[in-house]
């Protein structure tokens, strides 16, 4: 039999023992080169690999690997990077995506740091400061009020005020008992305190003149009467020296 030159020739025992050096067999093998697969598959791969130089199939890939191109490719256990960097991060879009150190730096560590900026608060409040330190340390409203007295308001002093010999201005004029007076207003107390005792020390004399001159018009009365009783008495003395003669 000649030797086999076309795919469908008729091959003799020569020919399959010189080429079993050469072919794998369906019974396995060990390639000596490379396979160009020309674009094709390779099917029904054992499904559960057990070494590592074993080809594993696209679906035991999807099950155990991440897909980098599906989003919905998810972790499900812990990874250890083992000292290693993730980097070339995108910027976080959702609260739950990973940042880069140059974004975390622009945020303020919630252990302390200083701010580059101003804050607007979009009127929303900081709670829960402590109590103030420093000059530039800020307050609470409560702080405020317990050591600094309002200006737009009546605020009660929780201990003496010392003025260290300095003036208090610009008071208004009193309308309690309990207010602090100014000079103008002690000025014009003190002047009408004056006028009210000039008035009751005029009253007083006038009082004690009008009594005095009640008495002097009683003791008047008295004295006419007595000279009236001394002229009777003139004239009985003399009627009685007429009858006796």
């Amino acid at each position: 039999m000649r030797w086999p030159e076309e795919d469908h020739d008729e091959v003799n025992r020569a020919y399959v023992y010189f080429v079993a050096g050469r072919k794998l067999t369906i019974e396995g093998g060990t390639m000596q080169g490379q396979i160009d697969m020309g674009e094709h598959r390779i099917r029904n791969i054992n499904p559960n690999p057990q070494n590592e130089d074993e080809l594993v199939p696209k679906q035991w890939i999807e099950e155990n690997f991440l897909n980098r191109y599906n989003p919905a490719s998810t972790m499900e256990r812990d990874l250890n990077m083992d000292g290693r960097h993730v980097s070339y991060l995108k910027e976080p879009e959702q609260s739950h995506h990973a940042v880069t150190k140059e974004y975390a730096d622009t945020k303020l560590s919630l252990l302390g740091g200083d701010m580059q900026g101003e804050i607007g608060m979009g009127g929303n409040r900081i709670s829960y400061l402590g109590e103030p330190q420093h000059d530039n340390d800020a307050h609470r409203l409560r702080s405020a009020n317990d050591y600094y007295l309002r200006r737009d308001r009546a605020t009660w002093m929780r201990n003496d005020l010392s003025v260290g010999g300095l003036r208090v201005r610009g008071m208004a004029n009193p309308q309690t008992d309990q207010d602090g007076v100014n000079l103008r207003t002690l000025q014009a107390s003190a002047a009408s305190v004056t006028s009210a005792a000039d008035m009751v020390v005029g009253d007083a004399i006038t009082n004690h003149a009008n009594i005095l001159n009640r008495e002097i018009r009683k003791i008047l009365a008295w004295v006419d009467n007595i000279i009236l009783l001394y002229f009777q008495i003139q004239h009985l003395n003399t009627r009685l020296s007429i009858s006796e003669r």
